[in-house]
């Protein structure tokens, strides 16, 4: 039996799923975790890469030439990216939506695509909510950690995304992550602190929280004196028992390690960056915050997806005792979180 010819020949490649749309669309190149190809000759094959694989399907695979065929091959094979759904729901007219739909208004993968633009344009598309049909999840379980869920009655779909419009983290189920979650670190970190006395545990934490402050203030090339070094300690004390999960207890913290004269009654604004200088007036960007007219959306956002996690999150029982978990609670928190 004569195995497949190699796939060597870009020119017989079409481009399918998420990278068809982005050139559809004319958007910009938002990065994936794989890109997928139809090939005339290729069995069904991947192709491990350091930054995604890539997708080889036989011709059989190839999705129609309408924009619902190229979508739901998208959702079907590439999973969900809402930055790239966002900015193609930005640029497809709302009809060729509506006739996807229409043409299968009981399919899961319409459905999904029907309020993924909803919930991402915050528009309403002129059809009728479902009266009949079962639920479908938004993300399949099995592919990514998600959340409780929210019935859609409207698109017969559960919505177990992790956030909202505003600020929503699609995070795919992998082999490392699951290891990591198989490898319960927090009850490991447990178990190495109970083998110390509380009087040793203490002077370490003092000395991290101490080295931690210095470390901190130096990064901003600044020099506390001992009262605003001790605010910053004690708060380091305090990160397990104060709820920060507010603009108002945010702002409070905020003022509380910064210089008075810098302190601010709102969220920042003014434009910032991460980066290092090469040489003078050169200068490495290595990230780009976002802009101070979007921060308000944003926090609001991430706060709310915050607690959504939170009150999601089963609650696991430690053996440890509450004395243990209150005095040593930062070091806890960082491994369970």
């Amino acid at each position: 039996m004569a195995r497949p010819r190699k796939i060597t020949t870009p020119d017989e490649l079409q481009v399918v799923g998420y990278g068809a749309l982005i050139k559809r669309f004319g958007l910009p190149p938002v990065p994936h975790h794989c890109r997928s190809f139809i090939h005339p000759r290729a069995e069904r094959k991947t192709v491990v890469g350091p930054a995604g694989n890539d997708e080889f399907y036989p011709p059989r695979y190839r999705p129609g030439d309408g924009f619902g065929d190229q979508l739901e091959f998208t959702l079907k094979n590439e999973g969900v990216n809402l930055t790239i759904l966002a900015l193609v729901f930005q640029k497809v007219p709302a009809a060729e939506l509506v006739e996807y739909v229409r043409s299968t208004p009981t399919g899961k993968y319409a459905r999904r695509a029907w309020f993924l633009y909803e919930f991402l344009t915050g528009k309403r598309l002129p059809l009728p909510d479902l009266s009949q049909g079962r639920y479908d999840v938004l993300l399949p379980e099995d592919e990514y950690y998600t959340g409780p869920g929210e019935l859609s009655r409207r698109h017969m779909i559960r919505n177990n995304l992790l956030g909202n419009r505003s600020f929503c983290p699609v995070i795919r189920r992998t082999a490392v992550l699951d290891g990591f979650i198989r490898a319960n670190l927090d009850q490991r970190c447990l178990a190495v602190l109970k083998r110390y006395p509380d009087d040793l545990l203490k002077r370490a934490l003092d000395y991290l929280y101490t080295k931690e402050t210095k470390s901190s203030f130096e990064i901003e090339r600044v020099t506390p004196d001992r009262k605003r070094a001790g605010r910053f300690v004690d708060l380091l004390r305090r990160a397990d028992r104060d709820e920060y999960l507010s603009k108002a207890a945010l702002l409070d913290l905020q003022h509380a390690i910064v210089d008075e004269r810098f302190a601010n009654s709102d969220y920042r604004t003014t434009q910032n960056y991460v980066g290092e200088t090469v040489r003078i007036g050169q200068e490495r960007v290595h990230f780009v915050s976002p802009r101070p007219l979007d921060l308000a959306d944003l926090m609001a956002g991430l706060l709310a997806a915050c607690r959504h996690m939170e009150e999601a999150k089963p609650q696991r029982q430690f053996e440890s005792s509450t004395k243990t978990a209150g005095e040593f609670g930062p070091t806890l928190s960082l491994c369970s979180s």
